[in-house]
């Protein structure tokens, strides 16, 4: 039997809000990469090559510790298995901190990213646990999506300003005392968990990487499609305006405007999320994405014009990737449907660097565009067959019995 769903409404709410801000604090960590890129490629001599590398060094953790990661989260109290996380995430920013060269840059890059993706499991876990029978799952979930723009905005505009004006190693001091910080609000979260038990405290079956649906697989080759694109372009469309002439922080900030729409739209689509739109929901962002690099690199138009649509479809997809777990299969089995997700996002370990890779060969961006739009539509038509379900074969998916 499940635990029965006693936490009050408001304390309820006030967790997701808590789980936000933590969020925002880990994204923030992540987006360190996109004002910060240009200032490691000229002070450290890094080609665009070493600079996808270190972008996709985000992304390595999760090959092996993402499906560990949701198992441990649908077995065991959530709080137990954050800390070490954040814990990791505090290391992580401090060497980069303090990192004399490439090669320290890279490790304090990927010990942070091994914590950022056991937390990037289990939040989402915790808010599908949390409203489990209840009203306001999209919701929810809209409102845990917007703590990538709110993170990602505070990098490209604070870290960004910083660095500009200080350096680059000033702007990672920042980050490691906002990342411990951030530490501190999981205590309340910790508190309240220990109230509860993890849903499915003992899993049936044991730990099996292939124990999953063909469904997840999908899902989890469109959660890779969709993001990696999107993060290509963050990635890389500041160090593209610098060339075309802007200065870094004016870069920064064109592209962070992304956040605005992003950001004040989600909880207002996320409203609408169903069972059966939330699919139809992730094709049209990833339309929209592919609509926002063709507006870049046509030019004629302000920078800000394909961030805007870049937020717009971030506010369409995002909310929507996360509720398609918890809208399509049972809470027992969405610590591993969501460790799936980080599974296949973590093939951007290989992704991003094609895209360094093809603007060094080809000399220019547009090769490196063309491969963010051959990503989004990877994403596009993985999830295109979810958007055919009919309403009433729309119910959580059990899985098999083993």
């Amino acid at each position: 039997m499940s635990p029965p769903m006693t936490t009050p409404r408001v304390s309820l709410w006030f967790n997701v809000v808590l789980t936000v801000a933590m969020s925002s604090v880990g994204m923030m960590g992540f987006g360190a990469l996109f004002p910060l890129l240009n200032l490691w490629v000229s002070d450290l001599g890094l080609s665009h090559t070493q600079a996808g590398m270190l972008s996709g060094l985000w992304y390595l953790p999760g090959l092996v510790f993402s499906l560990p990661a949701g198992w441990m989260f649908d077995r065991y109290v959530a709080w137990r298995v954050l800390l070490p996380c954040w814990v990791l995430m505090i290391i992580g920013t401090a060497a980069m901190a303090f990192a004399p060269g490439f090669w320290i840059l890279c490790a304090g890059r990927l010990i942070f990213s091994i914590g950022m993706t056991g937390y990037l499991v289990g939040a989402p876990k915790q808010i599908s646990i949390w409203f489990e029978g209840r009203k306001g799952m999209g919701l929810a979930m809209g409102l845990y999506a917007m703590s990538a723009p709110i993170g990602i905005y505070a990098s490209l505009n604070v870290l960004g300003r910083i660095g500009d004006a200080y350096g680059w190693r000033e702007a990672m001091y920042v980050m490691t005392g906002v990342t411990l910080i951030g530490t501190f609000l999981l205590i309340p979260i910790a508190s309240a968990s220990k109230r509860e038990t993890a849903r499915g405290t003992a899993p049936t079956t044991r730990f099996n990487l292939f124990h999953v649906s063909r469904a997840a697989w999908l899902l989890g080759f469109g959660f890779f499609g969709y993001n990696i694109g999107t993060e290509a372009y963050l990635t890389f469309t500041p160090d593209y305006l610098v060339h075309r002439g802007y200065t870094l922080a004016a870069a920064s900030v064109m592209v962070g405007n992304y956040a605005y729409a992003s950001l004040f739209l989600k909880p207002v689509f996320s409203s609408f999320l169903k069972r059966v739109n939330v699919a139809l929901f992730v094709v049209v962002a990833s339309a929209l994405a592919i609509l926002s690099i063709a507006v870049l690199l046509i030019g004629g138009l302000s920078p800000n014009v394909p961030s805007i649509l870049m937020g717009v479809s971030l506010a369409l997809g995002m909310p929507a990737l996360y509720a398609l777990p918890p809208f399509l299969f049972p809470p027992e089995e969405s610590g591993k449907i969501f460790g799936m997700y980080q599974l296949f996002y973590s093939f951007g370990f290989f992704a991003q660097p094609l895209v360094g890779r093809a603007i060094d060969t080809a000399g220019g961006y547009g090769s490196g565009y063309l491969v963010m739009v051959a990503y989004c539509l990877v994403g596009l038509f993985c999830i295109l067959p979810f958007t055919r379900r009919r309403p009433e074969d729309s119910q959580p998916v059990r899985a098999e019995a083993s």
